[in-house]
């Protein structure tokens, strides 16, 4: 097909289909949607948006046939914005996904990003190159390769079930081009469905040794892992991911919660970096990074480091965002490694109105038994234990207390505390002694 032609193909796309422009520079919307007018698309065709929840709504509703969308974007990335209308859409087959990357290693993303993206242009751009790329990502997508042809015929037949079939194909689409590695990806997805487990690894490796990071490869490595229940090799995978993938919520609990069990606590700071980035922040990943940076202060304490468990518990508290749960876990640990300065400066961090919610009361007396007196120590344990407030920590210092002053209670709330937290409770050095 001449250029002439893709051309003048490229001009009836757009003049009969909605597009939508994804970037949270204004400015740079601006000139898309005039560049694209230009080239013959419909104004009241063009959908401009700058966030990714903006974007999800229009693909949702509208269902464009164009997408050009920006790598990084406000609540989420180009990336995931494709993925989610693949989720809505199984076929996609007249749907163009462009993805905007601004240097070489998003380039490398989008590349291994087979299949999810269907091409991608590189910041800065000018009019032509823009024209140039957007005409042969349409004209590839609407006219595929006799590679991706076989491919898609390769794709119907294990929806059919028809295994043996889609095994022929993806071989024979695995002959037709030298990196094949969607090929061998859709490969190894038939064979781990017929249980050929080994032969299913050695596809998305192969796979990955033609492209060392492309993505479905990837995840057919770690699901497979993730099944044998071999989280080492599951981890080293997902991290691998996390490197060189958009973050987003799901990946980054995933790469948490194997980064604790793998014992990679370390880890956790950059995973805590990746956070940060983060435009909207569920509960769910605030709760699984403040736990990973919880497991990561205890584990620097327990090696004599008190320099990084007091860094894991300062980012751990702007982290938790005021969390009860977390602020009194870590007042108790500073408390315990006698870090008293540090564990008041926890309390600073309870939100405006809590000062008479238990956690609060709790912590305030952990953090200030150290300059209690003897008589305070008592008198302010008594009155938090009796009232309900009962905690394993504050009634050890308690119970301390009253051996040193010699009180006839001591023996029984003792007694009491080993009642109410058997293993748990502490008894203090004074009770031995007694």
């Amino acid at each position: 097909m001449n250029s002439e032609k893709k051309r003048e193909l490229f001009k009836e796309f757009l003049a009969r289909n909605k597009v939508l422009l994804v970037d949270k520079n204004s400015s740079s919307r601006r000139r898309l949607v005039k560049t694209l007018v230009d080239m013959g698309c419909k104004r009241s065709q063009i959908f401009s948006v700058g966030h990714y929840a903006e974007a999800l709504d229009i693909v949702n509703t509208e269902r464009p046939k164009l997408v050009l969308s920006d790598y990084a974007i406000p609540g989420g990335s180009g990336f995931d914005l494709f993925k989610q209308y693949r989720l809505m859409e199984k076929e996609l087959s007249d749907t163009t996904l462009v993805l905007v990357t601004s240097n070489i290693g998003q380039s490398a993303v989008a590349k291994a990003a087979e299949e999810d993206v269907d091409s991608f242009i590189i910041k800065p751009y000018t009019v032509r190159t823009l024209e140039k790329g957007l005409i042969t990502a349409v004209i590839n997508k609407l006219y595929p390769s006799k590679y991706m042809k076989v491919i898609d015929q390769g794709k119907k037949e294990l929806m059919a079930g028809e295994y043996e079939k889609a095994l022929a194909t993806f071989e024979s689409a695995i002959s037709m081009v030298k990196a094949a590695s969607l090929a061998h990806f859709y490969h190894g997805q038939v064979q781990k469905i017929l249980g050929q487990i080994d032969e299913a690894r050695g596809d998305y490796r192969q796979g990955l040794s033609q492209n060392k990071i492309h993505f479905k490869c990837q995840v057919g490595l770690f699901d497979l892992y993730m099944q044998e229940k071999n989280f080492i090799e599951a981890y080293s995978v997902v991290r691998r991911i996390a490197k060189y993938f958009p973050a987003n919520p799901d990946r980054l609990k995933q790469v948490i919660r194997l980064a604790v069990v793998t014992k990679n606590y370390e880890d956790m700071v950059e995973y805590h970096e990746v956070f940060t980035t983060l435009d909207e922040r569920p509960q769910e990943v605030v709760d699984h990074i403040c736990s990973g940076l919880w497991v990561l202060g205890r584990y620097y304490f327990y090696k004599g480091n008190k320099l990084g468990g007091r860094d894991a518990f300062e980012k751990l508290a702007v982290s938790c965002m005021g969390d009860a749960k977390f602020l009194k876990a870590m007042v108790g640990k500073f408390v315990e490694e006698r870090m008293y300065d540090e564990a008041g400066d926890v309390l600073k961090r309870y939100p405006a109105g809590s000062d008479q919610d238990e956690a609060f009361l709790v912590s305030k007396y952990l953090a200030h038994s150290a300059r209690m007196s003897v008589t305070e120590r008592i008198s302010v344990g008594l009155e938090l234990f009796n009232n309900g407030l009962k905690d394993p920590q504050a009634a050890a210092i308690m119970v301390e207390a009253l051996f040193e002053a010699g009180s006839k209670k001591a023996q029984d709330y003792l007694e009491e505390s080993l009642h109410l937290w058997p293993g748990e409770f502490r008894a203090p050095k004074a009770a031995a002694c007694a």
